[in-house]
Parts: structure tokens; C-alpha cells; sequence
């Protein structure tokens, strides 16, 4: 334009066509009216569990359920005056506390009509002495679905209602449950431990794909996306602990692990994955050190200059930053972070652990039956060493110790 080459309003027209690329809004901090409204409500959820645990049985199912909907209430109409009156937080935990009462209000509206047994069928666990106990799954986990499914839609509600980020929270973490009550109807509630490994790292990947979904798709005053990040973070945490502690050569992934979470952590400005790309990446140098390369008395040298040349890639980088930016960039043509792969990359864990879940029940019920061996070998041995300190008590005390073997008396003279 400088030149001359063309005019203001062509030159206006070009960067029209460039989508912008607007800078991530900084994090605002927690202010004491933020603070305050906390501690108000983990002040009322305290005051309402201590209420109903002591006087559940005084007020009866009815007027347990009369007191949860009273409230219930009374939070709803508080929270839309506040927000009426422009105290938009205040009202979203106004709104929050309405839907934690949703969750008692079902278990005694439950005791009142008899829909499901209080307490689960004797088939609802399966025990080490019976890997092929009935199952029926509205009977064991009838009570829970409809109570997680009730929340879930009152968390929906309230969410559109009020828009209030935080209630995408319990909504994260009832999803995760889900994943689990899902799990359990498959497998016929056999979810032993490696089951369960699996059963995380599914419900983590499918949350940390519904997070991509939203960061694409909220508005960016909004953020309902961080609350799914945390919940997925704490999963892969749970499985990769779960995992690693039953499969030692699922480690090696860890490396490749960490630089994925890196990368999705750099796309989608995630800070929560950058401290789990470091936990796998600390894990693994860790398990070398302490295991596979203790005896190495050059292990700790070559580690050292891995470390170096970390640090020398790490500045490279930050000076070519402008030149990767331009290259690879983080924002998607419509100007939003976006992930290589997007969200079928997302899921590739969640269907992995689909395809382990056969095997991994499999191995659950031969430690069942392990552990039922062990239980009852313990138990005899157990019984032996009772018998023997009762013996040596009778016989230390001078009482007559029964024979193990009966005598035959000796024959009568004539």
C-alpha cells in the first residue's frame, strides 16, 4: 500500500479475507468474592450431609424428601434474583447447590415408592469364591443410573440456564461415572482391577475428546472445556498408575505419552497437560534410574547429557518461535486451537481399551481364583496354628489333652 500498488480499501479487503487470530484471554484471578462464595457453599453442602445423616430416620423418607425440595427451591429462586441482579456467579452456586440436592432427593424419593433395593442383590460383586455370580444390572445398578442421569439433566438445566462454567464439573465427572455403569453392564460386574485400568483410560479419552469439542465450539468469555480437561487428566493419571503397576512394558509408551500430552498442551493452551506430559516423562527416567539401569555406572552421565540437550532444543526453539508459529501454528482457518488428528486421534485410546477389555477380564478372573486359593490355604493354615496353640495351652496348664487318635479301651478281666 506504501507503494502505491494498491489502495487503503483493497489492503483492507486482503486482511478481511485472513482469519483473525485473536490472543488467548489471560486467566482473571480469584478474587475474594469468589472466595466467599466457596466457602458458602461447602458451608451449606456440610450443614445439609451433617443435617439428613443425623436425622434421616427421625424425619423419614417424606420429610427428608419435603426438606431436599424446600431447598432445592429456595436455591433456585435465590439464584435467579442474584442473577437478576447481575450477580452472575453468586447465581451459578446458588443453582450448583439446587443440583446437589437432586442426588438425596432421588435416594429418598426411591425409599418411598420401593422402585430399586436399597442395597445391592447378593449377585451385584462378584466374590473370589464365585467368579459367576448372577447379574442383573437394574437391579444392582438401577438406584445409581437414575440418580447419576437425574443430575446429569439438572446439571444441563442449570447450565443453560445460567451458563455458569463450573457446573460443567459434575457434568465431566458423571460422564466418567457413566463410562464405568457402562462398563459394568458389558462385563457383568466382573470390573476387577485390570478391568478398571481400561475402564479410565476410555472415560479419560473420551472427555479429553467432548474437551477439544467444546474448546472449538464455546465462546471464548466461556470456559466449559477446562472442567472436562481436569476430570480426563485425572483419569489417564488413575489408568497410567492402574497400568504400569501390572504391565511393566506398557513404561516404554510413556515417552511417547508424554510428547503427545506436550503437544496437545502447546495446541490447545492446556496447562493441566503439560504437568502430565511431566509426570510420565519423570516417571519413566525414574523407573531407568531405579530398575532397568541401577547397575550402570554410566546411566546417570548419559542421562545428564539427555538433559542437556533438552534444554538446548528447548532454546532453539524459543528463538525460532516466530518461524514454527507461522509454520505449524496452533489455530485451525477458523482461527480456533486445534489438534493434529482432532478427535479421532482423541478416541484411539478409549478404542484400545475396548479391545483389552476381554483379556483384561479374563486376567481378572484367574486372580479371583488365585485369590480364593490363597484365601483358602491361608485359612486352613490358619486353623492348624489354632489348633496347635490350643494343645500347647492345655498341656502348659496340666488339663487332659484329647488324644487325635481315639484309644480302644483295654479288654474287662473276668
Amino acid at each position: 500500500m506504501s507503494l502505491g500498488i494498491i489502495s487503503a480499501e483493497q489492503a483492507a479487503a486482503i486482511r478481511g479475507l485472513t482469519p483473525q487470530r485473536s490472543a488467548p484471554a489471560l486467566p482473571q484471578p480469584v478474587g475474594a468474592p469468589t472466595i466467599g462464595y466457596v466457602l458458602g457453599a461447602i458451608t451449606v453442602l456440610v450443614a445439609m450431609g451433617w443435617f439428613l445423616a443425623d436425622r434421616w430416620e427421625w424425619l423419614g423418607a417424606g420429610g427428608v424428601l419435603a426438606v431436599v425440595v424446600l431447598y432445592a427451591a429456595l436455591f433456585v429462586a435465590v439464584g435467579g434474583r442474584l442473577r437478576r441482579e447481575g450477580f452472575s456467579t453468586a447465581s451459578g452456586f446458588a443453582v450448583l447447590l439446587a443440583v446437589a440436592m437432586v442426588p438425596i432427593a432421588v435416594v429418598a424419593l426411591n425409599e418411598l415408592l420401593q422402585w430399586f433395593p436399597a442395597t445391592p442383590a447378593a449377585g451385584c460383586r462378584v466374590q473370589p469364591m464365585n467368579v459367576t455370580a448372577d447379574f442383573s444390572f437394574w437391579g444392582c445398578r438401577g438406584l445409581e443410573v437414575t440418580i447419576e442421569l437425574t443430575t446429569l439433566l439438572a446439571a444441563l438445566v442449570g447450565l443453560r440456564a445460567t451458563r455458569f462454567p463450573l457446573l460443567a464439573a459434575p457434568i465431566a465427572a458423571l460422564l466418567l461415572r457413566g463410562v464405568f455403569l457402562v462398563a459394568d453392564g458389558v462385563l457383568r460386574g466382573e470390573v476387577g482391577r485390570l478391568s478398571a485400568a481400561w475402564v479410565w483410560a476410555a472415560g479419560a479419552s473420551l472427555l479429553v475428546a467432548g474437551a477439544y469439542v467444546l474448546d472449538r465450539r464455546q465462546p471464548e468469555d466461556e470456559d466449559y472445556a477446562l472442567w472436562f480437561h481436569l476430570v480426563a487428566a485425572f483419569a489417564g493419571v488413575i489408568a497410567t498408575a492402574i497400568l504400569l503397576n501390572s504391565f511393566e512394558q506398557f513404561r516404554h509408551l510413556l515417552v511417547p505419552a508424554a510428547f503427545v500430552a506436550f503437544t496437545f498442551s502447546l495446541r490447545m493452551r492446556r496447562f493441566v497437560w503439560t504437568l502430565v506430559g511431566l509426570g510420565w516423562f519423570v516417571t519413566y527416567l525414574g523407573w531407568l534410574a531405579a530398575d532397568v539401569f541401577k547397575d550402570t555406572p554410566f546411566f546417570p552421565i548419559v542421562l545428564a547429557a539427555l538433559g542437556l540437550g533438552v534444554i538446548i532444543a528447548t532454546v532453539w526453539v524459543q528463538r525460532n518461535s516466530a518461524m514454527l508459529v507461522a509454520r505449524f501454528g496452533g489455530l485451525g482457518g477458523d482461527a480456533r486451537p486445534a489438534f493434529p488428528g482432532g478427535v479421532g486421534l482423541l478416541l484411539l485410546p478409549a478404542l484400545v481399551a475396548a479391545l483389552q477389555l476381554p483379556a483384561a477380564r479374563f486376567a481378572d478372573r484367574e486372580l479371583r481364583r488365585e485369590s480364593a486359593a490363597s484365601m483358602r490355604m491361608y485359612g486352613a493354615m490358619r486353623a492348624r496354628r489354632d489348633a496347635e496353640v490350643r494343645r500347647a495351652r492345655r498341656e502348659a496348664t496340666g488339663q487332659a489333652v484329647p488324644s487325635r487318635r481315639p484309644e480302644t479301651p483295654p479288654p474287662r478281666l473276668p
